[in-house]
């Protein structure tokens, strides 16, 4: 007659906070991948120019979400502008020069020279000279295109910090 010993084997305990070490890691190394990538907006601009600053969520519990938003920061005008330029406007109280050429374009993250300058800017000035406002400005679409761009290689390091910490948490 043949004997068998049946033994359970507990496996030892899940660190849960290694994984969540892990992903706010690379969480925080994302954030200064946008921050990077927006700063290329401003690079050129005279005066003030917002600071772009990263808000980092990760969720516990079932959801398990997370999520870096990067945004401008700083003095009012600045961060105005820089929505402005980003979202666009429907109507402009300003008028330019001849030869203007704006020091930025939309989908692209960078920031050039451009050219001219502002001859009558704000609404009373124009409206005294009986001047109509302008078209607005195009909208440049910053935040939806780096949120395009960096979805997969967002998805990709999760992933990679997801494995790490699988191989840390036991």
């Amino acid at each position: 007659m043949t004997v068998f010993l049946v033994k359970g084997i507990k496996p030892s305990r899940l660190n849960v906070d290694v994984y969540r070490q892990e992903i706010l890691n690379d969480l925080r190394a994302e954030g200064k991948v946008h921050q990077k990538e927006l700063k290329k907006t401003t690079r050129t601009w005279q005066g003030e120019t917002p600071k772009f600053e990263s808000l980092i969520g990760l969720e516990r519990g079932s959801s398990g979400s997370a999520s870096v938003m990067t945004g401008p920061t700083g003095s009012d005008k600045a961060v105005n502008k820089w929505e402005w330029l980003n979202k666009g406007t429907r109507i402009r109280w300003a008028l330019m020069s001849r030869d203007w050429q704006s020091k930025t374009r939309p989908r692209w993250f960078g920031s050039g020279r451009g050219a001219g300058r502002v001859i009558i800017a704000g609404r009373r000035a124009m409206t005294m000279r009986g001047i109509r406002p302008r078209p607005g400005i195009e909208a440049r679409g910053w935040s939806d295109d780096l949120t395009k761009r960096r979805r997969r290689p967002f998805t990709r390091r999760m992933i990679g910090a997801m494995q790490r910490a699988s191989r840390k948490a036991f």
